[in-house]
């Protein structure tokens, strides 16, 4: 007689787009995940490239789901916890690597009575322009940074209660970035957010000098944009959006003094990237500026 499946405790929830670079080793480290309890991971895929192909061959315990058209990570994440079994969700990007014990930390923080835990980010890909694209995106979480409650934290390293998800309401799903922030913000009226240095991942970050440059100057138009949205901190830029101006100044003078005072070991790798960042936040403060003064025209 076949013994039936256990229902699992987690859903592992991957939102994917043309991820054959990364898909394997982010699903290699689920993989070697060994807690003591079962969870199940679901992909939700809307590729062009190798990525369905790679998960059905490798990985045929994975759930697929795959969408003929592009799909934003909002909506994927939204799909994945729709079909999500199991009463924990744990939110992962398929750029990312888990620490081995990533799930048993996030269940251990939840259990402990934190609905929403947020984990840290190393620099998966060492580089010339990784490592300013790291700086910049996750700064305020860094692994050396300490346990706190937050206003937001990143979803590629993110484990809710089914419940909380709902009450938050899900993800926006006609944008492709911001999505996080404006859910963060939404749940946090309800739910603290606590962020655990201790529960960790690897990101891949970007290589090369367009494609940071793009996306920097995509994430500063999508941080006007969910200003004009909600009430989160921030929204007086875009009622005044050439303050936006001082952004690059401002930026690198806060991600300095965190880096000065909580990760000294990296500081001179961040020295040697700074003119990199800076470039960097100059595509971000374009990008605000411009999606702020839409309002105007």
């Amino acid at each position: 007689m076949n013994k039936k499946p256990s229902k699992p405790l987690v859903s592992v929830i991957i939102p994917a787009y043309n991820a054959e670079k990364h898909i394997e080793q982010c699903l290699n480290s689920l993989q070697r995940q060994s807690p003591l309890f079962p969870f199940e991971i679901i992909v939700v895929d809307s590729s062009t490239d190798a990525t369905p192909t790679i998960i059905k061959i490798k990985f045929p315990k994975v759930k697929l789901i795959h969408r003929d058209q592009q799909t934003y990570p909002g909506a994927g994440r939204n799909r994945g916890a729709k079909e999500a079994r199991g009463e924990i969700l744990a939110f992962i990007d398929s750029d990312c690597i888990a620490t081995e014990n990533w799930l048993e930390k996030g269940v251990e923080m939840v259990k402990k009575g934190h609905p929403i835990v947020g984990g840290s980010v190393h620099n998966g890909n060492p580089g010339l322009v990784s490592w300013p694209d790291y700086f910049l995106t996750f700064n305020e979480f860094l692994p050396s940074m300490p346990r706190r409650e937050v206003q937001f934290t990143p979803t590629c390293n993110f484990m809710i209660t089914k419940a909380a998800f709902q009450n938050g309401g899900g993800f926006r799903e006609d944008i492709i970035a911001g999505e996080d922030t404006l859910f963060c913000y939404a749940a946090g009226k309800n739910y603290p957010l606590l962020f655990e240095p201790a529960l960790q991942v690897a990101h891949c970050n970007r290589e090369r000098w367009n494609l940071f440059m793009a996306h920097h100057r995509c994430f500063g138009e999508h941080s006007a944009y969910v200003r004009k949205q909600a009430d989160i901190p921030g929204k007086s830029l875009v009622r005044n959006p050439l303050l936006a101006m001082l952004a690059p100044l401002i930026r690198t003078l806060r991600i300095s003094g965190r880096m000065l005072r909580y990760n000294p070991r990296h500081l001179p790798v961040f020295m040697v990237s700074s003119p990199l960042l800076f470039c960097g936040t100059v595509a971000w403060s374009y990008g605000f500026m411009k999606e702020a003064w839409k309002r105007r025209v």
